[in-house]
């Protein structure tokens, strides 16, 4: 908690140390846009090392978010908050078509960081390279079927949150007052933060699906079919964007 609060605070002062430079010159763009995310590393997986709690079990999924740009003088950087939806379905025994999982992801992320410019005389692209810090909130649900150690009841995927790290890069095509900002990042969404929740219901095997749980279950033991999770796990996307940004 306190990495995340520390986080907020850097954030507020970078912004208010743009704000406070009037004497400056400053460009301000500020828009919103769609995108399609492909989970990486761990995020990623079937279904079947979802339920053997190996990876997350997660498909490709959409994003919604907002942007904001600043320049001041020969420094610029960016914040956007966005809000992505990932899911995945489908067996989780080999060859048994009766048992099955259904799983959903909502995440939702704030970014800030730098952005490097790279300017072409008379050219309306402009590419860039960025970086960023995140802070990413993670919450969704699951259901099993098919399974008599677990219910078959829809269940809530307890929130979460952890402090990522990403870069990236794109080219602005500009348009006037318009600008077409179109991007690719990836991003380490649990860079900090991991940790396993467990021993809260009665079905301890429930526990490792209803909780995030990016870090190795203490009590795992191999054969154990209650603590499955054998190893932290990396949770990552590669984000690829349109944004429309207004110049102010």
């Amino acid at each position: 908690m306190k990495k995340i609060n520390s986080l907020i605070v850097v954030s507020v002062l970078f912004v208010l140390l743009f704000a406070l430079q009037t004497n400056a010159q400053i460009t301000f763009q500020v828009g919103g846009g769609l995108g399609y995310s492909v989970p990486t590393g761990d995020y990623g997986g079937t279904t079947i090392e979802y339920y053997n709690g190996e990876k997350y079990g997660m498909e490709s999924g959409f994003n919604f978010h907002g942007k904001a740009r600043v320049g001041l003088l020969f420094i610029n950087a960016f914040g956007e908050i966005g809000y992505t939806t990932f899911s995945g379905e489908g067996e989780i025994i080999p060859n048994d078509k009766n048992s099955s999982v259904k799983v959903s992801n909502k995440v939702l992320s704030i970014k800030v960081g730098p952005e490097f410019k790279f300017s072409i005389p008379l050219s309306p692209i402009t590419p860039y390279l960025d970086g960023f810090v995140s802070l990413n909130t993670f919450s969704g649900t699951v259901q099993f079927k098919g399974i008599t150690s677990l219910p078959s009841s829809e269940q809530n995927i307890s929130s979460a949150t952890r402090i990522g790290l990403g870069a990236g890069g794109g080219v602005l095509l500009s348009l006037g007052g318009l600008n077409l900002d179109l991007s690719v990042q990836y991003s380490l969404m649990n860079m900090a933060g991991k940790e396993f929740k467990g021993d809260i219901t009665q079905n301890k095997r429930l526990d490792s699906y209803v909780f995030l749980n990016d870090e190795k279950d203490p009590r795992y033991a191999a054969g154990n079919n209650e603590h499955i999770i054998s190893d932290s796990r990396s949770i990552g996307a590669i984000e690829f964007k349109l944004t429309i940004l207004f110049g102010l």
